[in-house]
């Protein structure tokens, strides 16, 4: 049904249009012209219509081929900013579970011992270099590049 539209709508506009063309010349002009004249006016007249409709058809399809690019550019600032939050949410949990190490250590022994501090101060050296790497990214967009902030799968 779609289709019959598409194609039925545009017959039966462009009939009507080029009826009233001729109807409207015929009483303009009062029938004053030859066979070839007539022809020569037809030509023009569905020349310049049919240039017109190709000019608004091209005019809409760019603007649709413009919107496209801009959704699809939309839609890859949207994976980068979800990769780029997953990796800082994995970066921060795996600190967050160090911290919390150390926590546990801290209630059940009532201190921190010598090398949970250099731990945690490795800890957050390496976090701090993982976050300064993520902001210098080369191509964001391109999710290979947060593997390396992930252990390799077993």
């Amino acid at each position: 049904m779609k289709y019959v539209k598409r194609i039925f709508l545009p017959f039966i506009l462009m009939a009507i249009v080029m009826t009233l063309y001729q109807v409207i010349k015929f009483y303009l002009l009062q029938g004053h012209y030859t066979i070839w004249e007539s022809h020569i006016m037809t030509i023009v007249f569905s020349s310049l219509l049919a240039t017109s409709v190709s000019l608004a058809l091209s005019n809409w399809t760019e603007k649709i081929e413009k919107r496209k690019v801009e959704v699809e550019l939309r839609e890859a600032r949207l994976r980068t900013l979800q990769a780029t939050m997953h990796t800082v949410q994995h970066i921060v949990n795996n600190f967050l579970n160090c911290v919390m190490l150390i926590r546990f250590e801290a209630e059940e022994d009532g201190a921190i011992s010598k090398d949970s501090l250099e731990k945690l101060e490795a800890k957050i050296q390496e976090v701090s270099k993982q976050l300064v790497e993520i902001g210098e990214l080369d191509d964001p967009g391109n999710s290979e590049e947060f593997r390396k902030f992930f252990p390799p799968k077993k």
